[in-house]
């Protein structure tokens, strides 16, 4: 056995600067930022919260055990000697590793003993140890037949979308929604939050995620921040976390707002996109006129205000060819972004251009991933550039309908996912919005993705979790089957990990203080 796997020979002596190296997120400095999904405009998660390094399995093998590598590992080559291992069924993320320890892996692409990799290489048996420790942890190698598994963390989080007003002063064409004037009053609002909280203990979560939405939720902002005290207050006495997020167009929200908004910590997600006509192509103002000088003062004084916002991108036909030059423009100023992919509803059907053809938008996105590997963030985009899919935990669903999700409309209505406002199942008066939704069977109907044809062996299936059931739905007719962007996931996913790996290798700092990509 040797360090060339299946190329024969054996392992040199690495120079003396150079040493077997595995790296993962936990890596970083910045390792605990706050995890970025891009599901501010939409349905969470079931979960929000990655697994930490003591959670992950433990370093559980013997030297004389008989290891080898996942079946379904990915790897992808970085820059120079580095790459990226991937392992779809496991919880370790992305991993990036340099040439030595890529050799280390090679070894056990079949069932190999420790003690045979250690004796053909005496003289590296501590890093071999260490390296051979790092892959088992991450589930990249496993003992033999004792495959990883995914885990699903459960939830422990009830997000709400409260439906302040169902008015709004722009018209887009891909909007789901009837506007209408009509907006939410203080006492639906109380009886709302009153409603949520309850179900919440009820169900033994933890926390609450306000989602103060519309329409254009700053129409009503007076009652949204009489709403949000209030529901600080009910949370401190049930004992649950609060958390809280404006969803707003940006056109009209003032300093004074602004100012509101960051002394109760709510975040604010701005839809922008695209730069100029871009974004004004597909976000006008009722009277059709252009939109996005206004957003871009809003972004400013958000920013200025040390309260910067997240951003919403909605990639139609209309205007991918501007795509990356927004996100150009989110890493210069180092706002964190989100891309959602038009969804076809009743509203948009009159507007047939909207619809994107599957490679002008991969196409598209890989020409957005070309800027996001010039300006690395410190964050990853793991969690917002891939639709409803992402890349940081396993999970069986796409999003959180029909199972810690709830909508309620501006009288108190509950649904169980905002595209479908108006198909309602009861209200906040006499029901537990909770239970309401899940025990619903005539709706939306978000599967498990194992229940999904042309998911159930796919290497993508825990991360794309088939997809949004609503699109699914509105193009096929059906909920058991993948989604209609599944090629476009697939053409995607590859690179975005790639991106993730670079991202760790710039940001992983050394003991010497040195970026490991300068090594």
């Amino acid at each position: 056995m040797d360090l060339d796997g299946e190329n024969g020979g054996t392992l040199t002596q690495p120079e003396p600067t150079r040493r077997a190296v595995v790296l993962s997120s936990f890596d970083l400095p910045d390792a605990d930022l706050p995890l970025r999904y891009g599901c501010e405009d939409c349905a969470c998660a079931v979960s929000e919260s990655l697994p930490r390094r003591s959670s992950l399995r433990s370093r559980d093998w013997k030297a004389d055990s008989r290891l080898v590598r996942g079946r379904e590992v990915i790897e992808i080559p970085l820059a120079r000697d580095w790459r990226v291992l991937f392992n779809p069924v496991g919880r370790g993320g992305a991993i990036v590793v340099n040439d030595l320890a890529g050799r280390v892996f090679s070894c056990f692409e079949r069932p190999a003993a420790v003690v045979e990799v250690l004796a053909a290489n005496p003289d590296l048996a501590s890093e071999i140890e260490q390296v051979v420790g790092d892959l088992v942890e991450y589930g990249l190698i496993h003992p033999e037949g004792q495959a990883p598994r995914p885990e699903f963390a459960d939830s422990r989080m009830l997000t709400a979308w409260l439906h302040v007003t169902n008015a709004c002063n722009l018209r887009c064409p891909y909007c789901y929604l009837h506007k209408t004037p009509e907006g939410m009053t203080e006492s639906v609002g109380r009886a709302s939050i009153d409603a949520v909280m309850n179900s919440a203990v009820a169900h033994g979560l933890a926390a609450v995620k306000l989602k103060y939405a519309g329409g254009e939720a700053s129409l009503n902002h007076q009652l949204m921040l009489s709403l949000h005290d209030y529901a600080t207050v009910r949370a401190e006495q049930h004992g649950l976390a609060l958390h809280s997020t404006l969803l707003s167009n940006g056109v009209r929200l003032s300093a004074a707002l602004i100012e509101a908004l960051k002394a109760r910590d709510i975040r604010v997600m701005i839809s922008l996109d695209g730069l100029g006509e871009h974004h004004d192509v597909q976000r006008p103002f009722v009277s059709g006129k252009p939109s996005f000088k206004h957003v871009e003062r809003t972004i400013g004084l958000l920013s200025a205000g040390g309260h910067a916002p997240h951003l919403s991108i909605t990639v139609t036909n209309r205007n991918y060819a501007g795509l990356a030059d927004v996100i150009r423009f989110a890493l210069e100023k180092d706002l964190t972004f989100s891309l959602n992919f038009f969804r076809d509803n009743d509203c948009a059907a009159p507007f047939a251009d909207l619809r994107y053809e599957e490679q002008a938008m991969i196409s598209a996105l890989l020409e957005a991933f070309a800027v996001i590997e010039e300006l690395l963030p410190r964050w990853s985009v793991l969690g917002s550039i891939l639709d409803r899919g992402q890349l940081l935990e396993p999970r069986q669903r796409s999003c959180g309908v029909g199972e810690d999700y709830v909508v309620i409309d501006q009288r108190g209505r509950i649904a169980k996912c905002h595209m479908e406002i108006e198909r309602t199942i009861g209200d906040v008066f006499v029901d537990d919005p909770l239970r309401a939704v899940r025990r619903d069977l005539t709706l939306v109907q978000n599967l498990p993705v194992e229940e999904k044809e042309g998911c159930r062996d796919c290497t993508w299936r825990y991360w794309c979790s088939g997809g949004c059931a609503m699109a699914t739905f509105r193009a096929t007719g059906r909920y058991d089957v993948k989604s209609p962007n599944c090629n476009i996931y697939k053409a995607i996913y590859p690179p975005a990990l790639r991106l993730e790996g670079l991202r760790i290798l710039k940001h992983a700092v050394s003991t010497g203080g040195a970026g490991w990509a300068s090594l």
